[in-house]
């Protein structure tokens, strides 16, 4: 049977796929906030289809103050969410899709005192695991869930990100909600039966999101990340998803992972963040 085309990229595709993704980071954060007392100081506000997160008490952790959903149309009610962050001492993030009026929101972002810092690549592909290359031999891959090696999953995604260990008690109490969130899926890599490397599978809306992927240091380089994107894309064709999306740093391993497995780029975001080079 012959493999379908990937569709072409639309402004329709563009939304859906970043859907996917905002969907994801929106429904950590919201259990970040929900944590009793709320330790973060997490705040979730939004300014028409723009979600600006942001934690007085983590200021320097991006994807709690980082601006998703913002485009040109809303460029309108940039100077409330720049005062908003003002309002708590924080230096926002935004990472911005490409879009007619482009221009305009750079314009505003730029009066605003913030400047574009880097990109980020948001990639695609269809659900086809038969059309990835073989994973490593050795890389055994197990969905994990409350009860089922999850303490291993989050030590081992935590491990993976290079998280200082004094900032580790408090990551595994942001990650233990997810073990309970419904469209997630996680997955534990394992080499000679060690636990290796972690990633998550969010359906949304028909779109399978491979998200947060992290691989131990100790065992990198030995195909760990090629299995948990062949297990996560089998299982997404098998959820009846009609595409897979990731979103990775331009040029990272992450990248060239994803690519290697046939996703193809599907635009690139602006990442901007306020005060920087000034």
């Amino acid at each position: 049977m012959p493999v379908r085309a990937l569709p072409p990229v639309t402004e329709d595709l563009l939304r859906r796929l970043d859907g996917a993704a905002t969907d994801f980071t929106l429904r950590w954060l919201e259990g970040v906030a929900g944590r009793a007392g709320n330790p973060r100081g997490l705040r979730i506000e939004r300014f028409g289809d723009a979600i600006a997160p942001a934690s007085r008490a983590e200021p320097d952790l991006d994807f709690m103050n980082r601006v998703m959903r913002l485009f040109p149309r809303d460029a309108g009610r940039l100077e409330d969410i720049l005062a908003f962050y003002r309002g708590l001492g924080v230096r926002p993030w935004f990472e911005l899709a490409p879009g007619d009026g482009f221009e305009r929101l750079a314009s505003a972002l730029t009066a605003g005192g913030a400047a574009q810092i880097g990109f980020h690549s948001v990639l695609y592909g269809l659900p086809a695991p038969e059309t990835l290359p073989n994973p490593a031999a050795d890389a055994r891959v197990e969905e994990v869930g409350p009860g089922n090696a999850f303490e291993a999953f989050v030590d081992t995604l935590l491990e993976g990100l290079e998280l200082p260990a004094k900032a580790l008690d408090e990551a595994r109490r942001d990650h233990a909600p997810w073990a309970s969130v419904e469209p997630w899926r996680c997955y534990l890599a394992r080499i000679d039966g060690r636990a290796a490397a972690a990633a998550v599978l969010a359906v949304v809306d028909g779109v399978g999101l491979l998200a947060a992927a992290a691989t131990r240091p100790a065992f990198r380089g030995r195909g760990c990340q090629t299995a948990l994107i062949h297990r996560r894309v089998a299982d997404a064709a098998a959820a009846g998803c009609e595409l897979v999306t990731a979103n990775a740093e331009f040029a990272s391993s992450s990248h060239r992972n994803l690519q290697r497995a046939g996703l193809r780029e599907a635009f690139t975001k602006a990442v901007w963040r306020v005060g920087e080079g000034t």
